[in-house]
Parts: C-alpha cells; structure tokens; sequence
C-alpha cells in the first residue's frame, strides 16, 4: 500500500509541475536529449566518478528566473549510488528520481556518486529567460574520486557539455574527455542548437568542482 501511495504521489507532482510551466507563459522551455559514451569509465582507476550539473546565474544575485530539470536518466547498464547526493543552491531531487536546478543562488550544483554503463542518456528542460550582459548557464561534467572535473578540450573548465542560455534557442557547446578518451556528447540537430523551442510551454562562468591546482571554483 506504501508503495503505491507513494508511486501516486509521484505522478500527482510530477502532473502538477507540468501544469506549472504550462500556466507559466512567460518562460517558454527547451528540451535537449543528451547521449554520451561512457564505457571508457568502466573499471578506469580514476573512479568512483560523479555527474555534475550546474546552474549558473549569470547576473551572480541569484534571481531565479531560469530553472534546469534532468530527467529520463538511463545509465546503459550502470546506475547511481544511493546516498551519494551532495546539492548546493537552488537544487532538488537526485538522479534516481530526477533533478530540478533553479539560479536562486550564484552557484548552484548537483553532483552523485554512479556506476559507469557502456553509455549515460538524460534530458534537459530549460527556462530561456535572458537578462543582464552575462546569461545563466547550464552545465554537465564528470568527476573523479578526487572531486576533480575530468580534463576535457573545454578550456579552463574541463565541461562536457555546457547551454548558454541566450535566448530562446540557447547556444550549445559540447566537449569530448582527453585524458580519458571519452567522445563529445550527441545531441540531435547540434549543428541547428540542438534544441527544440516549445512555446507552448510558455563575463565567463567557470564551472569545475575544482581547477587542477586545487583552488576552489568561482562563479562570475
């Protein structure tokens, strides 16, 4: 009876956030299927590894205009460590049950503990509000068992994958691992943004968990 208690509490919330953005006209919402491989991470000494996603409120006030939500996470085989979740900012859930990222602080992060599979599939629904000369960012990297982002051709950020939230088709930029061979992230039509705008939904930011010379990350 829990069981199915909670599975309908569930649905019910997961009905009344759609509702939500739906009465919310003002923010129109794009959505991204993002694929990576990641069989280069099984058994590496590297690990364990960590997926990291970050929203980054470009005004640096926290104003809470744009929210992040990643969902749909499929590890190929692997899956995430329970117990594992470390959130700062404007963040709720987990990648078992799904993520919610909104810029009411500077810097706001999510970061757990998973099991590499031969590949790691989500999607991404993002807010396009723009305001202020720097917009938000949305970012996607991994770490090692160090808490270090895994050095990727993203220079000075290490990222595999970051949405520039410029306006209503954001700017996508996507990066492929080098000390660990890992290839750029897919996301279909990338060459067009690789974004699908549904309107009826309607400085730099650097984004590592730590620089390689230990000092803490900073938000623009």
């Amino acid at each position: 009876m829990k069981t199915k208690t909670h599975s309908l509490l569930s649905t019910l919330g997961a009905l009344a956030g759609a509702i939500a953005l739906l009465a919310t006209p003002a923010r129109a919402v794009s959505v991204a299927h993002i694929t990576l491989d990641t069989s280069s991470l099984i058994g590496h000494p590297a690990g364990p590894f960590y997926l990291d996603f970050q929203l980054n409120d470009g005004s640096g006030f926290g104003d809470g205009n744009n929210t992040a939500f990643v969902s749909a996470i499929d590890f190929g085989g692997g899956s995430a460590v329970a117990g594992t979740e470390n959130a700062f900012g404007g963040v709720s859930g987990s990648l078992l049950s799904g993520l919610s990222l909104t810029d009411t602080s500077a810097f706001n992060e999510f970061f757990q503990q998973f099991v590499p599979g031969a590949s790691l599939t989500f999607d991404v629904h993002l807010t396009t509000n723009v305001s202020g000369l720097v917009p938000d960012l949305f970012a996607f990297t991994i770490l090692d068992a160090d808490m270090y982002n895994i050095p990727t051709t993203s220079l000075g950020s290490d990222l595999l994958l970051s949405i520039t939230l410029d306006g209503a088709s954001p700017t996508i930029a996507t990066f492929s691992g080098t000390s660990i061979a890992i290839p750029a992230p897919h996301v279909p039509d990338h060459a067009s943004t690789g974004l699908l705008v549904v309107a009826a939904f309607a400085g730099l930011v650097a984004c590592g968990r730590r620089a390689r010379t230990g000092a803490p990350r900073a938000a623009a």
